[in-house]
């Protein structure tokens, strides 16, 4: 398995584009996506509506709610400059985003399951487990607000044989956030500092 990154940008509300005109817009910027597949839209519905899925690199879902976009580490340090260029890119269509969500899958080799039982389990009291799936919210600041976080360790025997860690961090609902190019960088390198203090074990 691989690690990914996935940015979640949240639409304002009543927020309307034109589902051929915003793809066309989206491939200028970012051919390696390749051909999109556009869902039939009844104008009520949360599911998807736009899909780029034949790049195992880079993956994007749209939705009248969200902007989803997947990544692997041929674009980890890219991915400011991607949030970036599409909250630009929407703008120009005079659609707008408020808030961010960003999950950092990270897996883990196998022998870091045992890590994981001895530092939050007791273990004598759960000695047979085979798979678990930990997980627990904090909240915590930077310079430009509040950023919540949910952190995860899961095992699932019959999917993967490594440990899972993800950590899904977002921007609180009543906070409008400011997409400058600053907040961005440092969202993202709040949730990566703190990443990377808390996988160091």
């Amino acid at each position: 398995m691989k690690d990914t990154k996935e940015i979640v940008l949240f639409f304002k509300e009543n927020t309307s584009f034109s589902l051929v005109d915003i793809s066309k817009e989206i491939l200028v910027r970012y051919p390696e996506l390749g051909d999109p597949i556009i869902l039939p839209d009844n104008g009520k519905t949360r599911s998807p509506l736009i899909l780029f899925n034949t790049n195992p690199d880079f993956q994007m879902q749209i939705s009248r709610v969200s902007l989803n976009f997947v990544i692997n580490h041929v674009y980890f340090k890219k991915i400011e400059e991607i949030i970036f260029d599409i909250v630009d890119l929407f703008e120009e269509a005079k659609c707008y985003f408020y808030r961010m969500g960003y999950i950092s899958s990270i897996f883990m080799p196998s022998n870091y399951v045992d890590k994981v039982k001895d530092r939050f389990l007791c273990v004598d009291e759960l000695e047979d487990i085979e798979d678990f799936n930990l997980s627990w919210y904090r909240s915590f600041n930077n310079k430009f607000g509040s950023i919540n976080c949910w952190e995860r360790f899961i095992t699932n025997a019959v999917d993967f044989k490594d440990l899972l860690i993800q950590y899904d961090f977002n921007t609180p609902v009543q906070e409008n956030i400011n997409f400058e190019m600053k907040y961005i960088k440092e969202f993202i390198k709040t949730a990566n500092d703190y990443i990377e203090s808390r996988t160091d074990f």
